[in-house]
């Protein structure tokens, strides 16, 4: 396999191609779907497999002024795409010029040209060209002249623990990680949420509660203000977690900050990478009458994760723990009621 970022690193020897185009953040169970689908034509019409996938974000580059944290680290998404085998993945570097690119110019340049396309695979809501101009229908359309055929996955569905049935997208997903619902996230992308990043100095609490603490710098989408059930992937070696997002309101601090106390684990690890998953929600935080009330419930929050920690290390779906959000349940109305209109449709020029 190779990875490649400009277009003359792209090898003759990879031509024809069937080939999958999109930004893959979170690289969610539609994705899995299109990659895996377009990997086995590949193999079965003994051609190449090639991924296209971009970075930054578009959105980035296109609208500056609205920060945009992505699902994964450019990293993350490199590994999980490599495990699809591809023959060349080419990690588009984003920029002005490139956003400029139209529809026509993208087919003609980067598809037939460089890659030599025979088979694209995409989902319904695919856009590419400036404006996003270009769609599937476009790729349809104007396949044959190209000489591809145009091959377009169905939506992913998933069913989220209040029984609702769900399209999986990456705005989906992002909606139920920002609501703290970070067992639904894991139904939708099939792995559990994992902020990716470095340990850094904190301020030094949680040693003096009894409890030390790894802080975490990383670029990442930040689930909602609580407590968490998780594990930490450390140097190969995967560790239950109690892991908070949040202030620190009992010692009135402002700025968020993601921590986790790691069980069963001792070390200094300062300016190593650690991932941190996210796999069940435990409880808001609070503003505690006093220290020995805080040291008291971490002490709760660490029990519960003990009794459980085989569970959370599974996969939400084949249990009956998860996501009790008291803001996200019990008021009558599933998922698709709340969810914030538009999410579901809303184009962001990428693969969904």
């Amino acid at each position: 396999m190779l990875v490649i970022h400009h277009a003359n690193e792209f090898p003759q020897s990879a031509k024809p191609s069937v080939l999958c185009v999109g930004n893959f953040d979170g690289v969610h169970l539609g994705h899995q779907r299109m990659l895996a689908g377009a990997k086995s034509l590949a193999c079965k019409w003994n051609l190449n497999f090639v991924i296209m996938t971009f970075h930054p974000h578009p959105l980035h580059i296109l609208r500056p002024n609205l920060p945009r944290q992505p699902l994964m680290t450019v990293a993350q998404r490199m590994e999980i795409l490599q495990s699809f085998e591809p023959d060349v993945l080419w990690v588009v570097q984003t920029d002005q010029h490139f956003l400029d690119i139209t529809a026509d110019q993208f087919m003609q340049k980067m598809m037939v040209d460089t890659i030599g396309a025979k088979v694209v695979v995409e989902g319904r809501n695919f856009t590419f060209g400036k404006g996003a101009h270009g769609t599937v229908k476009t790729l349809q359309e104007k396949g044959p002249s190209f000489g591809w055929e145009t091959i377009l996955v169905p939506t992913q569905q998933a069913v989220l623990q209040d029984l609702s049935q769900v399209d999986v997208s990456s705005s989906l997903i992002r909606w139920l990680i920002g609501h703290g619902r970070v067992s639904d996230a894991h139904r939708l992308m099939g792995r559990p949420y994992t902020l990716r990043g470095i340990v850094v100095h904190g301020a030094g609490r949680g040693a003096a509660l009894g409890y030390p603490t790894l802080n975490i710098q990383c670029e990442q989408l930040l689930p909602a203000v609580g407590v968490y059930a998780g594990n930490a992937v450390i140097a190969g070696r995967t560790y239950a977690a109690a892991i908070s997002v949040g202030s620190n309101p009992t010692f009135n601090g402002t700025a968020v900050t993601v921590e986790a106390f790691v069980l069963d684990f001792s070390g200094s690890i300062y300016d190593k990478q650690v991932d941190l998953q996210f796999t069940r929600w435990l409880r808001d935080q609070y503003k505690f009458s006093g220290i020995e009330a805080l040291k008291a419930q971490i002490k709760r929050d660490i029990d519960q994760i003990r009794r459980h920690t085989p569970d959370s290390a599974a996969s939400p779906i084949s249990g009956t723990r998860g996501d009790t959000r008291p803001a996200d349940r019990g008021n009558g109305n599933n998922t698709a009621d709340q969810m914030p209109r538009g999410e579901s449709s809303r184009k962001e020029n990428d693969v969904r």
